[in-house]
Parts: structure tokens; sequence; C-alpha cells
């Protein structure tokens, strides 16, 4: 007989539920590692993003000195 955790989903007055998320079970460190890995990709992100604005900044600054 399956479990609740077994469920794919159930059904509740008539309509299906999806399944409730749970985390997977981590070791040690590997929350740490994860953190560590997200600040990474965003402080990366905030560089491109940052480059990107300056970068449409001096574009704008050069199609308006240039006078077109």
């Amino acid at each position: 007989m399956m479990g609740p955790e077994d469920d794919d989903g159930f059904i509740s007055q008539g309509r299906w539920a999806p399944p409730v998320y749970r985390p997977p079970e981590l070791g040690d460190g590997e929350l740490d590692l994860i953190q560590k890995r997200q600040r990474e990709r965003a402080r990366l992100m905030a560089w491109l993003l940052g480059g990107f604005v300056v970068l449409m900044f001096f574009i704008t600054i050069a199609k308006i000195g240039s006078g077109s």
C-alpha cells in the first residue's frame, strides 16, 4: 500500500491537487556550497547587468552627440 509520501497527488472533493514539494535531504556542507554558488551567480549577473546599463548609457550619449 502506498503512503502519502509516495503519492503523486491526491483527489480532494473531486479535484486533483499536485503533490507537496519536499526538498531533498542534504549532507554536511552541501547547503553552504549551494548558497555560495548562488551568491557567485548573483554577483556575476549583477556585474553583467551593470555593464549592459553602462553600455546603453554610452550608446545613448554617442547618439545624442552625433546629432542623429
